[in-house]
């Protein structure tokens, strides 16, 4: 089935291009020599490293822009430059610290590549590490705390296509289950989790403060298009005329098949909302959706037979050259099939309550599992 979301593949392809983009115009830039190196005299000055980030909170899989200064002795803060220019060399390069992170890719201009799962840094946020390799005491460390006003929150899963005039496949079975918990970062934090037919789960998370009341989550199960009916046959050419005097007129193109039909629409999948008992409303949360399928579109008319080559005109007794004779006709064209019906909707979603220990089941993710025994322990 095609369960893999559209919003995962744009989200994928827009992080990618970032990326991309941004290692483009550094590559385009003067890298520093092999052995560029700072003056020692102003690396023993170094006391601390202080990391700026561009925003006070990331999104997982997003790029954090981040800059870099030297504090001197002194108070005097002197930054770590992008760029090189050999006439006049910069102090301090990014080249001259070490960066790393459990939650991010350090990338060569700076910047980071956070992780996109956003359970694995939902208790610790996104920790980056600066560390001055001419001096490895002298390290920093800061915390961008998780955002998630950018992840999406409208779904579409869709069913096979179904063969040539075949119906389509069913939407798949959708499976929705929400929970309240508590982070180091938000005193109230939605977790969705979405299990699709037999793919593996993905969550989305969701600052309560800040998220509707109602209809969050808009999730549809559709199913598949129907499948373009078959083809008609073409029409064969009809056959030559005979030579002669009077010449024989080529004999009619056959005519085209009709297309057959298109296949019927696969029916909606079912959507179920699983919430904890002592939280009933969570899933007005979830507006789910299941329509049927399009029809496929009828198959093609097949082409009309050309019509036989009028025979040649011979000379008769009277040494006169008959006419040749005329061309059959072309046949006709088939018609196109008709377009498949629409396929039937699902069934209504349906919402099952669980206690919350159980809402996602027995093997979570241990970033989800933390949530759920803090939010056990809360008094």
């Amino acid at each position: 089935m095609g369960l893999f979301p559209t919003f995962l593949r744009d989200a994928s392809l827009r992080r990618l291009s970032v990326t991309i983009l941004g290692l483009t115009l550094f590559g385009c830039s003067h890298a520093p020599p092999a052995d560029f190196a700072p003056d020692p005299g102003l690396v023993a000055q170094i006391k601390d490293i202080r990391i700026v980030t561009s925003y006070a909170r990331a999104c997982p899989g997003s790029v954090i822009a981040a800059s870099y200064e030297a504090v001197l002795a002194s108070g005097e803060r002197v930054p770590f430059e992008r760029s090189y220019d050999k006439k006049h060399p910069p102090r301090l390069h990014v080249v001259f610290l070490d960066r790393e992170s459990p939650d991010a890719v350090s990338q060569e201009d700076g910047d980071w590549v956070t992780e996109r799962d956003p359970l694995a840094t939902v208790s610790t946020g996104f920790r980056l590490t600066a560390t001055l390799r001419a001096n490895s005491r002298v390290t920093s460390t800061v915390v961008v705390p998780p955002y998630y006003g950018c992840m999406p929150h409208t779904f579409t899963f869709s069913g096979e296509p179904g063969g040539a005039g075949e119906v389509g496949s069913n939407g798949p079975e959708v499976n929705v289950r929400l929970a309240a918990v508590r982070s180091p970062f938000y005193d109230k934090l939605y977790v969705a989790g979405f299990q699709v037919g037999v793919a593996p789960p993905f969550y989305i998370l969701g600052d309560a403060t800040s998220v509707a009341p109602a209809d969050w989550l808009i999730v549809e199960s559709r199913g598949g298009r129907g499948g373009t009916g078959i083809a008609g046959a073409n029409g064969t050419d009809g056959a030559a005329g005979a030579a002669g005097c009077p010449a024989q007129p080529g004999a009619p193109g056959g005519n085209g098949g009709n297309g057959g039909p298109g296949g019927s629409g696969g029916r909606g999948g079912r959507i179920s909302i699983v919430v904890p008992i002592d939280q009933p409303l969570l899933a007005g949360l979830v507006d789910g959706h299941s329509p049927g399928g399009a029809g496929g579109s009828g198959g093609a008319g097949g082409t009309g037979g050309r019509g036989g080559k009028g025979g040649n005109g011979q000379t008769d007794q009277n040494n006169r050259r008959c006419p040749d004779a005329a061309d059959g006709a072309q046949g006709r064209a088939g018609s196109a099939g008709p377009t498949g019906s629409e396929g039937a909707p699902g069934p209504r979603s349906i919402v099952v309550t669980a206690p919350t220990r159980d809402i996602f089941g027995v093997q979570v993710p241990p970033g989800l599992g933390a949530l759920l025994e803090r939010l056990q322990r809360r008094p």
